[in-house]
């Protein structure tokens, strides 16, 4: 059997998140001073990558609730 080594907080990582919306042209622009965004018609990516993992975590929770903030008011005014 293969052992499978934890995630140590000084390693680097790379996160990369795909996400299809309607919305995807204005989250794009919601995340542009957040994040890595690219746009593809209705699909984005947000990537991601931090030399050491506890660094990614504080990085990723702000674009995670910069995504939601800009969704949350994206569906309030449609």
């Amino acid at each position: 059997m293969k052992r499978v080594s934890a995630t140590k907080k000084s390693d680097s990582v790379q996160l990369s998140l795909t996400i299809t919306s309607s919305y995807a042209s204005s989250l794009e622009a919601a995340l542009a001073t957040e994040a890595e965004v690219t746009r593809a018609d209705d699909c984005i990516t947000v990537e991601e990558a931090e030399p050491v993992f506890v660094d990614m975590r504080a990085r990723w929770n702000t674009v995670m609730r910069g995504l939601s903030a800009a969704y949350d008011a994206l569906k309030a005014v449609d």
